[in-house]
């Protein structure tokens, strides 16, 4: 044994040793995004949909957390509008301070607001939900710009965010009211948002290749990934989300006129709909893991709304007794088609390279604006009925006819294209370039000379794909993708990815 190999690791040629390593973080950073996210998503199911903050709840306690959970969804709504109108604008970076001290505006917000509903201060209640509505925002698009690290496990991430959350909602909203719970409720942003910012610290380097910030930041400092990438809202798979939408419009507003005007069986409803979206997640998982690239939201999308379309014919088949079981479906349909425009929202910013901050805001929007209509449309109903069961009959007869209609939509051609996945050939469930720039990349590659495996890596590189991306979708080291990116740099003559990009979009 020479000096050179004396006191050495003994090489490894396969780069198992690495790769395990490798695998075993991702691992525990995946299990700290789902424990994080759901439990923000906890929050905003305990904080303004469960009695748990409310001790003796009565008539103006109940007017005043419905006010101010809609006041929450309108302020999203805002927001969301706000950050597309100004899109234009992205040069700005967002580190974790703001992240803080969004979460703790939330947990204090969530501590005065029963005090707020016990003295029936209804103005500083809107206040709040305003407030809340925007730092819920923010924190969730945190969220949205890390499962855009989960490349291939993202749906699986996500779906398992949300189990996480209906498990947290359900052990925690049998906890009597008091300090205890509202303690509990208002430590939950906290804990998602210091997870969130463990997790990023740790990752600081592939989050630099994810999202490479425009603006001037230390080397040493947190990347600005929430508000890198493409500022584009018409990116967004707007297709893919409209059948959703509607789906989750008619179930929100169904679920509303069962609810009426009474906050426990509202609170009943929401208890159910959250079990039954337990097993739809639970249900999506199974094939997901069976099968780990093979993911289509579109079948998921169908079974959710089978889901729907069942508890709607229950309803009608059983006339009033059948409001509990029919009613608790539709709401925890309602509810997971949520779910889903997470999926497609997450699939579009890693395809496209969007601003986490503005795709997930949008996305949010969407769903706040669907809850909102649908509960403001649903009381409305309620009060023109004036709670006949008749009237109800047929809004759910209308209900299965249009769910009906959009399914058949779907399956025949119509968003179905946009819903499944498209698949690069070769690796199931990526989604293929398209044509357009595929096209333009074959053409630069061969204007500078570049090998088939380095035209490979540029195709990923224009569309604002990490190196760690590149390397898990080629099944090669990040190692491998930064040696091509060095070659493509120097046969292109530049020395940085956004001059990589301008001279692409020059040559276009």
């Amino acid at each position: 044994m020479n000096e050179r190999t004396q006191g050495q690791r003994p090489t490894d040629p396969s780069g198992k040793f690495k790769a395990h390593r490798a695998k075993g973080a991702r691992r525990g950073s995946a299990l700290e995004a789902i424990v994080g996210s759901g439990a923000l998503w906890a929050w905003g199911f305990l904080c303004y949909l469960s009695p748990v903050l409310i001790s003796t709840p009565d008539a103006s306690s109940s007017v005043g957390l419905e006010y101010g959970f809609f006041t929450s969804q309108a302020a999203v709504i805002a927001t969301a509008l706000l950050l597309v109108a100004g899109s234009r604008r992205n040069t700005m970076a967002m580190g974790p301070t703001p992240l803080i001290i969004a979460a703790a505006v939330m947990g204090a917000a969530t501590v005065v607001l029963p005090w707020l509903l016990a003295r029936q201060m209804l103005a500083f209640v809107i206040l709040v939900g305003v407030i809340t509505g925007i730092a819920g925002t923010l924190c969730g698009a945190a969220w949205g710009a890390r499962y855009s690290l989960d490349f291939r496990d993202a749906p699986g991430v996500i779906i398992l965010s949300f189990l996480f959350a209906y498990v947290l909602y359900l052990a925690i909203s049998h906890i009597e009211a008091g300090p205890f719970a509202v303690v509990t409720v208002a430590a939950l942003p906290l804990v998602s948002m210091g997870l969130r910012t463990d997790e990023a610290a740790r990752r600081h380097h592939v989050s630099l290749d994810v999202f490479p910030s425009k603006a001037t930041i230390a080397p040493d400092a947190m990347p600005g990934e929430i508000v890198a990438g493409s500022w584009e809202a018409r990116l967004l798979p707007w297709r893919s989300m409209a059948p959703i939408i509607l789906a989750a419009l008619i179930g929100n507003f169904i679920s509303s006129a069962i609810m009426g005007t009474t906050y426990e069986q509202a609170a009943s409803l929401f208890a159910g709909g959250v079990a039954v979206c337990f097993i739809i997640a639970v249900l999506a998982l199974v094939p997901f893991t069976l099968e780990k690239h093979d993911f289509s939201a579109l079948s998921l999308y169908r079974t959710t709304v089978t889901f729907a379309v069942a508890g709607l014919l229950i309803i009608l088949a059983l006339g009033g007794a059948g409001i509990p079981m029919g009613g608790a479906l539709v709401q925890g349909c309602a509810m997971f088609l949520q779910v889903l425009v997470y999926v497609l929202v997450t699939q579009s910013t890693q395809r496209e390279g969007l601003a986490p901050l503005l795709s997930f805001s949008v996305g949010q929007g969407l769903i706040s604006a669907v809850v909102l209509a649908g509960n403001i449309l649903g009381k409305q109903f309620y009060y023109l009925a004036g709670g006949a069961l008749a009237p109800f009959e047929i809004a759910c007869a209308i209900g299965v006819l249009l769910l009906f209609c959009v399914v058949v939509n779907t399956k025949a051609g119509g968003a179905s294209d946009d819903l499944a996945t498209a698949e690069t050939p070769g690796v199931p469930g990526r989604q293929a370039p398209t044509p357009n720039k595929e096209n333009h990349a074959a053409a630069f590659a061969e204007h500078f000379k570049l090998t088939k495996r380095e035209a490979e890596v540029l195709e990923y590189l224009v569309r604002g794909r990490s190196l760690p991306y590149i390397a898990d979708t080629l099944f090669v080291t990040t190692g491998t993708v930064k040696t091509h990116v060095k070659h493509i740099y120097r046969k292109c003559a530049v020395g940085t990815r956004q001059e990589l990009l301008d001279l692409f979009e020059r040559e276009g």
